[in-house]
C-alpha cells in the first residue's frame, strides 16, 4: 500500500467513531427522545441520566472535531510525519472515548428499555479501553514520505575497524526540580493538617502516591547520557537508577531531530505505540531507531555528535561481524 492510500486509510480509521455515533443515533432514534443512562456508581443499574439529544450532540460534536483536527494535520504539507501520526493517535483516542460515551450508555438504555434499567456490567472495560483506539490510525499512517526534520548524522572522520569512541553528557532539567518541589509541597499540605488533627494515617494512601510521584519526577532532574561501544545508556544521577539502555547491536540508525513536547506525549518518560522518549525540554534531541523499528528519543543540546558516533560504531560493528 502506497503512502497516499495509507494516509487516506488513517483518516477513515479516525472517522469511524464519528460515523458510529451518527449511524446509531439514527438507529436509536427512540433514545434521542428520552433520557439515556449517564452515571454508574458500580457495575449495576445506572443511578443517573441525561437527555439523549444532549449526550448525542456533545459526543458527536467531539468526535467530529477530532476528525477535523486530524484531517488538518494530514493536509498541512509542512507538518512532520511524527507530528501528524501523534495528532492521529490523540485525536483517534478522543473520538473513541466520545463514541464510547454515547454507544455504551445509549445502547444499554435501548436494550433495557429505560435509563434506570441500564446495567453497566463488563462494558466498563470497553469504555476504559476506548482510549487505545488512537493506535489504529497511528499504525495505519505511513512512517515516512513527507517533510521530516531529522538530519543525517555522520562523523567527519569515520572510525576504523580497530577504533572506538565515547560521548557523555550530563543534563539538568530545571522543570522537574520545580514540579518535584510542588508535589512534595502538596504532600506536606495533605499530611500536616492530619497530623495536627491527630489522625496522620487518614491520608496515608494519598501521601504514598504523592511521594512516589515525587521520587519518579526527581529521577529526571539530573541524568547522564552515554554513547559508546555498548550502545546508548541513560542513568538518573540523583537516584542512581538506569532509565534506558539500548545495546549497540539493537540500533539500526541514529538521527538528530527537533523534539516537541506535544509530539512525544508530554514531559518526562513517555511511551506511545512503536516509540518512547525521555523529554526534558523542547528543542534538539537524539532519536534512535532499533532493529525492530521502534524509536526512542531523548532531549540533548548537541544530538549530531552522539548520533554520528552511534552510526559509526554501529557500521564498524556490522563490518567486523561480516568479516
Amino acid at each position: 500500500m502506497n503512502a497516499r492510500l495509507r494516509w487516506v486509510g488513517a483518516v477513515v480509521a479516525l472517522a469511524v467513531p464519528a460515523l458510529a455515533i451518527g449511524a446509531t443515533g439514527l438507529l436509536w432514534s427512540s433514545a434521542l427522545r428520552g433520557d439515556v443512562a449517564s452515571h454508574w456508581s458500580d457495575l449495576g443499574p445506572a443511578d443517573g441520566s441525561l437527555p439523549g439529544v444532549a449526550v448525542f450532540s456533545v459526543t458527536f460534536g467531539v468526535a467530529i472535531a477530532a476528525v477535523i483536527v486530524g484531517v488538518v494535520a494530514v493536509a498541512l504539507p509542512r507538518v512532520s510525519v511524527r507530528s501528524t501520526r501523534a495528532a492521529l493517535f490523540w485525536m483517534g483516542s478522543v473520538g473513541a472515548v466520545a463514541a464510547g460515551g454515547w454507544l455504551i450508555p445509549a445502547g444499554l438504555t435501548v436494550q433495557a428499555g429505560s435509563a434506570e434499567g441500564a446495567v453497566l456490567g463488563g462494558w466498563v472495560i470497553a469504555l476504559a479501553l476506548a482510549v487505545l483506539y488512537g493506535a489504529v490510525p497511528y499504525l495505519v499512517a505511513p512512517r515516512d514520505g513527507r517533510h521530516d526534520e531529522r538530519r543525517p548524522a555522520t562523523l567527519a572522520t569515520p572510525l576504523r575497524a580497530t577504533e572506538t569512541g565515547a560521548w557523555s553528557r550530563t543534563i539538568t532539567a530545571k522543570v522537574f526540580v520545580y514540579v518535584t518541589v510542588l508535589v512534595v509541597a502538596i504532600a506536606a499540605a495533605v499530611e500536616i493538617p492530619l497530623v495536627l488533627l491527630g489522625d496522620p494515617g487518614a491520608g496515608a494512601v494519598s501521601l504514598a502516591i504523592l511521594l512516589a510521584a515525587a521520587v519518579v519526577l526527581a529521577s529526571f532532574i539530573r541524568v547522564r547520557i552515554t554513547v559508546d561501544w555498548r550502545g546508548l545508556r541513560i542513568v538518573s544521577l540523583l537516584l542512581r537508577l538506569p532509565l534506558k539502555r539500548i545495546p549497540l547491536d539493537m540500533i539500526r540508525r541514529a538521527d538528530a531531530a527537533e523534539l516537541r513536547v506535544g509530539e512525544w506525549g508530554g514531559w518526562g518518560y513517555r511511551i506511545m505505540p512503536g516509540r518512547s522518549a525521555l523529554i526534558l525540554r523542547d528543542g534538539p534531541g537524539l532519536v534512535v531507531t532499533t532493529t525492530d523499528d521502534r524509536e526512542f528519543a531523548v532531549s540533548v543540546s548537541d544530538p549530531e555528535v552522539p548520533a554520528a558516533l552511534l552510526n559509526s560504531l554501529r557500521s564498524t560493528s556490522v563490518g567486523e561481524a561480516r568479516s
